[in-house]
């Protein structure tokens, strides 16, 4: 609910930001599988782009 929230994704952005590396793949793991229902809310498509821009860069 949070990746689709107004103000909540940017929460979400900023804890995939600051977080370790073990955590960080955690979190990736658990969103991945959401990622094409996520594409579908207007806020849910800030997550997406990051978590893109994240497993681009490696």
């Amino acid at each position: 609910a949070m990746m689709k929230d107004q103000f909540a994704n940017y929460v979400v952005q900023k804890v995939i930001d600051t977080c370790d590396d073990q955590q960080r793949e955690f979190i990736l793991s658990r969103i991945k599988v959401h990622l094409n229902a996520l594409k579908r809310y207007t806020y849910g498509k800030h997550i997406v782009a990051r978590v893109e821009k994240l497993i681009a860069n490696g």
